[in-house]
């Protein structure tokens, strides 16, 4: 195959056939109207009590925002968040529980399923979705939902579907005030799309330049910190669905009781790799100290780059170290000649899953 040119206008009309680089150079914009969105929505008095558990229900670029909502707040939230990808609930979810369905198709077998268990057991639940038949269900029985733009893949509908659910848990005063945190957020996610775009050039664009790195590699992405582990699982399935490239992800401090010593072998079998480490600028002494080991143990061998998270706000670190990797992942595909909107095999197993 012929080497593309991430700077020639013709590479991106002749392969990204639905102009997902395009969507992702809208994500501020989309964030924007994320958090209008949920303010459209019928939130009655009977959601504000006092709950014991955040829940959201989805499945793949669904369920991303619930694992980002519970990472960003995660030293904020006075009850616990967790996302379910599953049929089934856990057996602790209950009348004090906030569940938020996620499927942006509104059809989704799982979260469906899930979403009626959530209901059969008197959880307080809201819909986010762009129609079909979650849309349907809580408009019948009168249950909040927040209804996003359809037309879409849901991967890149994230701003829509995490900004809704950040609107919604702050207006039920299950976190404080984020005014500032927002306004900060968006101002580093608008610069990040001038450098990231497609009239950026290679030179100046961080984007273009890490898809130039790990093209023909398989990518591992670690996160420096917990917090940006949501975001180390977003960059892998964001090179799966996107560039159609095996990925791996795991986060510190956990992969240095397991995964590094993987790497005793690994490093042989792997073939050629690159790894990005997302290091965050909140990050401790001990946390510094922990990946400067943990990047010396991986051997002289290993390539290894880091990425740091911008902003000061958790919103503005963890958005802008995912938004690097939606654009770096839309890049690699059309460095490996794919078009990045396509998922056959997403698409062939549902088709069978159809048939019974």
């Amino acid at each position: 195959m012929a080497a593309v040119s991430l700077d020639d206008p013709t590479t991106f009309a002749a392969l990204d056939s639905r102009d997902m680089l395009g969507m992702a150079e809208g994500f501020p914009d989309q964030c924007r109207q994320g958090l209008k969105l949920a303010d459209e929505a019928q939130i009655g008095d009977s959601y504000r009590i006092e709950y014991d558990g955040i829940v959201g229900l989805g499945m793949g670029g669904s369920a991303i925002g619930g694992d980002l909502l519970a990472a960003i707040y995660s030293g904020e939230l006075s009850v616990p968040a967790t996302t379910v990808r599953d049929y089934a609930l856990p057996s602790w979810v209950g009348e004090r529980t906030l569940v938020f369905a996620v499927s942006y198709s509104g059809n989704t077998e799982e979260t469906l399923a899930a979403f009626d268990e959530a209901r059969r057991r008197g959880a307080r639940v809201i819909g986010v979705t762009s129609g079909g038949e979650l849309a349907r269900i809580c408009g019948e029985n009168g249950l909040p939902c927040v209804v996003v733009p359809g037309g879409r893949p849901p991967r890149a509908s994230t701003g829509y579907l995490l900004m809704s659910l950040v609107a919604v848990v702050e207006r039920l005063g299950l976190i404080g005030g984020q005014a500032a945190a927002r306004r900060e957020c968006l101002e580093v996610l608008d610069a990040q799309a001038a450098e990231y775009g497609r009239h950026s050039p290679a030179d100046a664009n961080r984007a273009k330049q890490v898809a130039g790195l790990l093209h023909d590699k398989v990518p591992v992405i670690y996160a420096s910190t917990p917090i940006l582990g949501a975001v180390a699982y977003r960059w892998r399935t964001q090179f799966n669905e996107n560039a159609k490239v095996l990925a791996m992800s795991h986060e510190l401090p956990e992969l240095d009781h397991n995964e590094i010593v993987g790497w005793e072998l690994g490093r042989n079998l792997l073939g050629p790799r690159c790894v990005i480490v997302l290091t965050d600028p909140g990050m401790s002494d001990r946390a510094r100290r922990r990946l400067e080991i943990t990047q010396d143990l991986l051997g002289s061998g290993v390539e290894v780059h880091r990425e740091a998270a911008r902003g000061d706000s958790a919103l503005a670190r963890i958005l802008s170290a995912m938004y690097l990797g939606d654009c770096a992942s839309l890049y690699l595909a059309l460095l490996n000649g794919v078009d990045p909107l396509a998922i056959r095999p997403i698409e062939e197993l549902k088709k069978r899953l159809a048939q019974g």
